[in-house]
């Protein structure tokens, strides 16, 4: 049996170093003729790095696809017209583990919610294995023969590729328009999110955001609580003024708003859906207060660099589409935000930007590949400077902010044009910021 594995990135390699360490036959293959491994390859690796064709199929029984290869690339649709199995290394690794798995999607917030999960099972004693999306790749980071509670989050690309996967407890946090430029419409975007609950029984547990227009559930046979930042929900969780609460069952629990020390909405809905998860699971309650007064957050979202003559400089690089853009423009004042945009456009609707941009910017700094589609888009609704690069758009604003004023990194766009993530935009943005 030979396997396929398709994408050098930190899936693939995990992935081959993986099957290759069990004594299978293994071939990494990347379109990419020298591509950074983020491992060291396993000797037993074979490498074919370059132009794909059909040769790379000859005696293969599994294809391994990495997250960041779409499906419809000629090697894979031919693989498809020979029956081969596609997997994603998020299976490869499911179907080795044992254990509970919480897993965690959504356009935005997916990252803070598990990490705030992982955080509340810590506290509890639980010793979580957190990963997907989030560190390190499940095949990596899984235990072998221990049972264990795997909290996971999951992209839509990872979900593409699941088969026996099953979630006990699974998140859908909300579904806006993201990846346009992979998928054919919304339609199809949202349906790669509703694989989480693929495999669901009645055991199981679906947590899904009240207030989201996609949050009906065409869901599995799971029980499902809802969470709202916004309204009283009959089974779930809901901000109550100032204060969170739980209903399961027609029991009520109550927390303070203060107790979680994140700022904002988008962070109480993070933490209503982590306290349904923590229920689902049998944590107590006072466990997950705990929680939530230590989680100060993660880097790249939302993150106060330094404050340089009355002038804030925050990082939100994680702000990767329009709707988290939008989330953390909510909080600041009128007129008060510098705000930088631009990167790789992932075909984001910009246009719906205009009104809260109008409200809140006083200047739009663009950069990268977008740069040009977010001026048009948002022409007229306040003023825009091409800095082209993140080195001028810091330098601008330096030379340009008041005080009082905010100098936000939130693009809307992916990274990849200029870095080689938002984390190491981020990590640009804030040594610039020192530097001034």
């Amino acid at each position: 049996m030979r396997h396929l594995v398709v994408g050098a990135g930190r899936s693939g390699a995990a992935a081959a170093n993986f099957l290759a360490a069990r004594g299978e036959d293994v071939v990494l293959t990347d379109n990419n003729v020298s591509p950074s491994l983020p491992y060291e390859l396993d000797k037993r690796v074979k490498k074919i790095f370059g132009p794909q064709d059909d040769a790379l199929l000859e005696g293969v029984s599994t294809i391994v696809l990495s997250p960041g290869v779409p499906m419809t690339i000629p090697l894979l649709k031919h693989a498809q017209a020979r029956a081969i199995p596609i997997i994603g290394e998020i299976e490869l690794a499911f179907r080795q583990i044992q254990g509970t798995v919480v897993a965690v999607t959504g356009s935005n917030g997916k990252s803070t919610t598990t990490a705030l999960i992982g955080e509340i099972l810590k506290v509890a004693g639980r010793q979580p294995i957190v990963a997907g999306n989030i560190g390190e790749p499940l095949i990596h980071a899984f235990e072998a023969g221990k049972a264990r509670t795997y909290v996971l989050e999951l992209s839509s690309f990872q979900l593409e590729t699941v088969d026996t996967f099953h979630a006990n407890v699974a998140l859908l946090l909300n579904v806006t328009p993201d990846h346009m430029d992979r998928y054919p419409t919304f339609d199809a975007y949202a349906a790669t999110k509703y694989r989480i609950f693929r495999n669901q029984d009645k055991n199981d547990v679906a947590i899904i955001n009240a207030d989201d227009r996609r949050g009906s559930a065409r869901l599995a046979t799971a029980r499902v609580w809802r969470f709202s930042a916004t309204k009283k929900v009959d089974e779930g969780a809901w901000l109550d003024r100032g204060e969170m609460v739980v209903t399961i069952a027609g029991e009520e629990r109550r927390m303070p708003r203060a107790s979680l020390k994140l700022e904002g909405n988008a962070n109480v809905e993070n933490a209503l859906a982590a306290w349904l998860a923590a229920r689902a699971l049998g944590v107590s309650d006072m466990d997950v207060q705990i929680a939530f007064g230590a989680f100060a957050g993660l880097p790249h979202r939302m993150v106060l660099v330094r404050e340089r003559g009355g002038v804030r400089w925050v990082n939100d690089s994680k702000g990767t589409n329009v709707d988290a853009t939008l989330k953390s423009l909510e909080g600041f004042s009128d007129a008060s935000v510098i705000l930088i945009l631009g990167g790789k456009d992932k075909s984001g609707e910009f246009e719906r930007m205009r009104e809260l941009v109008g409200a809140k910017v006083r200047t739009v700094l663009t950069i990268g590949a977008a740069a040009e589609r977010i001026a048009a888009a948002l022409a007229g609704a306040t003023d825009f400077v091409a800095t082209g690069d993140m080195q001028h758009a810091v330098e601008w604003a330096g030379a340009n902010a008041k005080k009082g004023e905010t100098v936000l990194l939130s693009p809307a766009c992916a990274s990849f044009d200029q870095f080689r993530n938002f984390e190491h935009r981020g990590e640009h943005f804030e040594e610039l910021v020192r530097k001034l």
